[in-house]
This record gives structure tokens, sequence and C-alpha cells, in this order.
């Protein structure tokens, strides 16, 4: 027991050691990019934001939300992502996305299949502005 510690607490050393935190310190808010995800083959599937439209002003903080489903082969909903982040799912093509901060953002709709991770190469995207 005592050969096999000796040979094991000088690589944990390794792991712990101060200079390994200083790295990592240094790393903290920077921003890693991350590849794009692998999306499915669209299989006849596509979305189409209908509102809000291009370049539109909505006022407060909940976006009327109303968008064309061709399901295709694999599509079962849609995720809607604002800025990059995941804001919700739907079923139906219509809704409301709430809790949308004032200023410029990007809307991206992705059809999904029904397993909820499976993103499929149908999308449609807009930028619009919330005051």
């Amino acid at each position: 027991m005592k050969k096999l510690l000796s040979l094991v607490l000088p690589l944990a050393g390794l792991f712990l050691s101060p200079a390994i935190f200083a790295a990592e310190d240094g790393m903290r808010g920077t921003d890693m990019p991350m590849p794009p995800p692998k999306l499915a083959p669209a299989e006849g599937a596509s979305v189409k934001i209908v509102s809000p439209k291009d370049g539109q002003v909505v006022k407060g903080g909940a976006v009327p939300l109303e968008f064309k489903l061709t399901k295709g082969k694999r599509g079962n909903h849609v995720h809607a992502y604002v800025d990059g982040e995941l804001m919700g799912m739907f079923m139906s093509e219509t809704g409301t996305l709430t809790g949308i901060q004032p200023g410029k953002h990007t809307l991206e709709l992705r059809v999904v299949v029904a397993d909820h991770t499976t993103e499929l190469d149908a999308r449609d995207k807009v930028a619009f502005v919330v005051k």
C-alpha cells in the first residue's frame, strides 16, 4: 500500500499544484469557441418565422411568436433560441417568448425530432428589438 501511495501522491500533486490553479484562473472570463452543433439532414423539414419580422420593434418582454412548420419525415416541434440561449419549445405554430430583456436580439427557430436533442438542418433566424 505504501508503494502505491508513493506513486499516486506525487501525481496528485501535479493536479493540485498552485501553478495549475493560476493557469486556470487566467482562463476565467474568456469565451472558448464552441463548434456549431451537428445538424441531422432536414429530410423535408423546414421552418419559417412569420412574427416577429426581421428588424421589428416589440414593446415589453413578451414577444409574440408565429411560424410555419413543415415537419418532413422526422420533425416534431421547434426549439426557440434567443441570442443562442434556448428559451422554449413549441409544438403549435404560435406562442409567446417571455422574459426577453430590452435591446437587440436574434431569434432562431430550429426543427427538432421527438427525442428533443436531435436538431435538423431546418432553421430560420430573424433579428428584433425589445423596447
